[in-house]
Order: structure tokens, then sequence, then C-alpha cells
């Protein structure tokens, strides 16, 4: 499968680095998994690095992503009402 993201590449990188964010908060010893894919820069390819890192970018990778945005959201909601800006 190649990885081409030009066209999305804004969304795809958001989504990528929230699903990766919910990953660390489930387990948080992932951070060392993340660093080491941030460091990779371009010595491998998209594949070659997510599958060192033992994620597949299926569905469900993509919703873990999703599901951060709407709990980041969500928060922002809470506080604006705290705020009685909403």
């Amino acid at each position: 499968m190649r990885l081409y993201f030009y066209v999305y590449s804004y969304a795809s990188g958001l989504l990528i680095s929230k699903a990766l964010q919910r990953k660390v908060k489930e387990n948080p010893k992932f951070i060392e998994k993340v660093k080491n894919f941030l460091s990779m820069g371009i010595s491998k390819s998209p594949e070659e690095m997510f599958r060192d890192m033992g994620v597949e970018l299926n569905e469900d990778f993509w919703n873990r992503g999703l599901d951060e945005v709407e709990d980041l959201l969500k928060e922002a909601e809470n506080l604006a009402k705290k705020l009685g800006k909403i």
C-alpha cells in the first residue's frame, strides 16, 4: 500500500498526530516509539516507519485521531460554557 498524503496532507497529519497522542494516553510507554518515529526524518518510507511502530493505518487508527479531536472539541466547549462564552 502506497501512502500519498499530498492532497490531504494537513488533515492526515492532524489525524496521525492525534491518533498517536491517543495511543500515548492509553500507553505512556508508547511515547518512546513516537520519539523514534519523529527522529527518523525521511530515512524510511511512511509504510516502514508505521510498521516499525506497530501501527497499521486502518479505519481504527483514523478513528482514534477523530476521537481525540472530538474530545478536544468537547473540552473546549465545556471550558467556553464555564467562562460564559456560549
